[in-house]
């Protein structure tokens, strides 16, 4: 009686390690889109993804804060296939047409990559002293 007494007025310590909750996957308004909806929600999230993983194999993002990149990026990274498989799932539970996260990020990716390689030159600037 008098340990649950002493428990109750100065707390007890327990082993118990309170971590960050996991980040959410599915939105609430998420529950209520069209299916054209969720499919923009997912190519964005491609989009997200296959930007985080391209960055993450060239180097840090200029403008980014460099020494924070290579914490953040994986986390960020893997939060976002997370979404990607949650949006799945909603697609199949709404009878919508699935989309596959794993085609769908390296679609993007891709793209991403040959926007990089194939941009053309920056155009050439004459100065005149006349």
């Amino acid at each position: 009686m008098l340990f649950s007494m002493g428990c109750a007025l100065g707390g007890c310590a327990t082993n118990v390690y309170l971590s960050e909750p996991p980040p959410y996957a599915i939105l609430p308004v998420d529950e209520s889109m069209t299916c054209n909806g969720i499919a923009s929600s997912f190519r964005f999230s491609a989009r997200r993804a296959a930007r985080l993983e391209y960055w993450l194999s060239v180097g840090p993002l200029a403008g980014y804060e460099t020494e924070r990149f290579p914490l953040d990026a994986p986390k960020q990274l893997v939060d976002e296939r997370r979404r990607l498989d949650a949006l799945s799932d909603l697609q199949r539970m709404k009878g919508c047409t699935v989309m596959e996260p794993g085609p769908a990020v390296v679609e993007e990716r891709t793209r991403l990559e040959g926007s990089a390689v194939g941009a053309p030159p920056p155009p050439v600037v004459l100065k005149s002293r006349g």
